[in-house]
């Protein structure tokens, strides 16, 4: 029974690493005969893709379901890279990174858990995503409501809506927390 294990998931490591270097190979050869096709405002397709790629592997392949945390991490990677590119707006990465660290990495755990139909684990995930969500948004509310990092004015609703975002934020935190608390000790 542990021998059979031990052959799927090398198994499921070997196919992964082999649509992956089918996929880089492609993408290579891609590049050398259409290269204005990864160039200009394209380029973080790429890394969506890439993201993509690990996700799809993740799901896929049982061996080699921690596919699925990188493949969350490039994924939200080039999700932000899209948007900053559109937008202009690199300066944003002084608090975006939480949506990649740790709010990506929860997502991928959080794909773990139901995947392994593992509770706890989409547990775990769902609160590091959420951290990086409150993280994104307490730092966001800071660089641009008060400091203007990207140059943007938000006028009087970063004066009132960004600081009731966060005291909302806060106070939900709190009653969950105090719940699951009172839970524990009942």
């Amino acid at each position: 029974m542990e021998n059979q294990i031990q052959r799927q998931s090398s198994g499921g490591g070997a196919i992964a690493w082999g649509v992956i270097l089918v996929a880089a190979g492609l993408f290579f050869l891609a590049a050398q005969y259409v290269p204005d096709a990864f160039g200009g405002a394209a380029w973080p397709l790429l890394v969506i893709l890439g993201g993509v790629a690990f996700l799809v592997l993740g799901a896929a392949v049982p061996g080699v379901r921690g596919f699925l945390i990188p493949g969350s991490i490039i994924t939200s990677t080039g999700l932000v890279l899209a948007v900053q590119n559109a937008t202009g707006l690199w300066a944003t990465w002084t608090y975006a990174w939480a949506l990649v660290a740790p709010g990506s990495v929860g997502v991928g755990v959080i794909l773990m858990g139901i995947l392994g139909h593992d509770r706890k684990a989409v547990n775990a995930g769902a609160g590091t995503a959420l951290t990086g969500l409150v993280l994104f948004l307490a730092f966001g509310a800071f660089f641009e409501g008060l400091l203007h990092v990207s140059g943007l004015s938000f006028g009087w609703a970063a004066g009132i809506v960004l600081p009731l975002l966060l005291i909302a934020v806060g106070v939900v935190l709190l009653v969950l927390r105090m719940a699951r608390a009172r839970a524990v000790t009942s």
